[in-house]
């Protein structure tokens, strides 16, 4: 373990209003010459507050936010998507594909002025590989390290990775998604400790440093700028993260000048476009935004603690129903109505943004296919319903089930197009005979229903909820696979062919050979349909063009919340 250095810093902290220093007078009994030091923040409004900065257990999107300070091995170029190096100066891999070595910049320091270098990969890496065994480890990036065997010091700057398999996603799965800790903070904690641990003041090797300590129950998050970085250093002194109950707030404190960036919904684009000094941008990353169905098996996939599926049966048990219910369903009026035009209407699991590994299945908005599918499968009676005040038919069989299922639907203020959409989704279901009942709650409350040891495990039908799954297909793909129940995986399905299929992928290194058992894959569940993709959504970001230049969306077409456009934005 390296020896912590003992530095004592001497700091004056001078504060001033709107983030300005104070001017400085060197003349005796004088006014000061001297321009206030005017500090450039960029503030960044938010919907969902990180709720985690432990790298090694946060699971919530919006907890890499809260993760600015560090940094992976490997990194996409917002511009060009061409891999390039970060903690990593260069990297090779073996002829037969399972050996990487990584030579490490030799130039990074801590934001505590500790030495960066190989002891701080191998022990990020080995903590989590040798957690592999250890069901009650729960390390997030478990599935990323799969397949590495071995992982060995070679040098100060040097280290090697050893994996049992070819891996054909390994730059952006698993060097490109782990972020490196520091060994001389976390080192000397066991196993339980490190996935507990609070970590108030993040100690990172990125250009941005938390300022004061980490409290999930805030509203702001700031950063300052770090200037012992390595690497390109950005041109705003800091980031401010400010989170609002809703995005009507956030449209508000935007238009009065008190957040720089953020994503508007596609009514309040209206408003926008064509304001002078603010500009809006099309935002089409991939993104999934899918309606899940409850289909665990307790005797086809028994859970240890768990005996019986509080789901409704139905859904389980009846592949005609689920399909039903996705021909039910306009999704172009969604992308329309909802979006304003911002997306793609869904039918396959890998977002249309991830290009060639798209399945590209036309979705087919068709209502009587629908009714069809739901009198082969028995519904041909019909039943009146009161569903929030209202009378609603829905269909029954002659053994007296109905159609009539509870609906999972967030309130977090980040699901606002979830809410826009499900007065639509109730009306195309409602048309071919089948009831929802809406059931609002928070997303922490609908993730514990999915984990393995909760009271409530399996305590819902369907839900609206989605990913931003990246330009690769594996991530979105392992979602649905047997070993991701009761982490990824919120519909419990189980399938030995879709998990073949998905393991087969990742180790084909030829691209045209793993297109197509990719294909095979998103085939499979689009005809299992428990995995209902609505659309994939694009979003609008829109930022202060008086204030700011040198916006850098990712990959040409995505986000502008992204960490190249941090370094390069620059005050007017």
């Amino acid at each position: 373990m390296k020896k912590l250095l003992s530095i004592l810093l001497v700091v004056t902290l001078v504060i001033g209003l709107a983030a300005c220093g104070a001017p400085t007078d060197n003349n005796t009994g004088g006014e000061s010459t001297s321009e206030p030091d005017v500090k450039h923040i960029l503030n960044l409004g938010i919907t969902s507050f990180p709720t985690n900065v432990n790298p090694f257990s946060q699971r919530m999107q919006q907890d890499h936010d809260g993760l600015r300070m560090y940094e992976t091995l490997v990194n996409h170029d917002a511009e060009t998507l061409e891999f390039e190096g970060l903690l990593a100066d260069s990297w090779n891999v073996s002829d037969d594909g399972l050996v990487w070595t990584l030579k490490l910049r030799e130039d990074v320091t801590w934001q505590d002025g500790e030495k960066f270098d190989a002891e701080d990969v191998v022990f990020t890496y080995k903590t989590i590989v040798d957690s592999k065994a250890n069901e009650a480890a729960a390390f997030t990036r478990k599935a990323e390290v799969k397949y590495i065997e071995k992982v060995e010091q070679t040098g100060d700057y040097e280290v090697k990775l050893t994996t049992s398999i070819p891996v054909a996603n390994f730059l952006i799965e698993t060097l490109g998604v782990i972020y490196i800790v520091p060994e001389h903070i976390w080192g000397p904690m066991e196993t339980q400790a490190l996935l507990d641990y609070q970590n108030e003041v993040p100690i990172g090797t990125s250009p941005w440093k938390i300022v004061g300590e980490f409290n999930p129950q805030n509203t702001e998050l700031e950063y300052e700028r770090y200037d012992g970085y390595y690497g390109k250093m950005p041109k705003v002194d800091g980031l401010l993260y400010i989170m609002f109950e809703n995005k009507d707030t956030m449209f508000q404190a935007f238009k009065a000048g008190n957040i720089d960036m953020f994503s508007p919904s596609g009514t309040q684009v209206t408003e926008l476009e064509g304001t002078e000094g603010i500009t809006v941008v099309k935002n089409l990353q991939p993104k999934l935004t899918q309606i899940g169905i409850n289909i665990w098996d307790p005797e086809k996939t028994p859970i240890e603690g768990q005996l019986e599926n509080p789901g409704n049966i139905i859904l389980r048990r009846e592949k005609n129903v689920r399909q039903a219910i996705d021909f039910a369903l306009d999704k172009q009026k969604l992308v329309d109505d909802v979006l304003k035009g911002a997306g793609y209407a869904g039918s396959t699991l890998v977002p249309t943004s991830a290009g060639k590994w798209h399945l590209d299945i036309q979705h087919d908005y068709n209502p009587e296919k629908a009714i069809k599918l739901l009198e082969e499968a028995g519904f041909t009676n019909f039943e009146t319903v009161e569903i929030s005040g209202r009378e609603v038919q829905v269909r029954t069989n002659d053994a007296g089930e109905k159609l009539l299922f509870r609906f999972a639907l967030l309130t977090d203020g980040y699901a606002w197009h979830y809410r826009d959409s499900t007065p639509y989704i109730v009306n195309n279901l409602e048309a071919v005979g089948i009831g929802l009942n809406i059931e609002p709650m928070e997303g922490s409350m609908l993730g514990a229903t999915m984990k393995l040891d909760s009271e409530t495990w399996c305590d819902y039908d369907m839900y609206i909820w989605g990913w931003t799954p990246g330009y690769d297909p594996n991530y979105i793909l392992t979602v649905l696979t047997t070993e991701q129940i009761g982490n990824r995986q919120e519909v419990m399905y189980s399938n030995p062919e879709y998990d073949a299929l998905v393991e087969k992928q990742v180790q084909q290194v030829v691209d045209e050979e793993r297109l197509e058992t990719v294909y095979a894959a998103q085939k499979m569940i689009y005809d299992e349909a428990c995995y209902i993709p609505l659309y994939y959504q694009g979003y609008y970001d829109a930022y202060n063009s008086d204030k700011w230049e040198g916006i850098i969306q990712f990959g040409g077409d995505g986000t502008i919340f992204n960490s190249d456009c941090y370094k390069n934005i620059t005050p007017k």
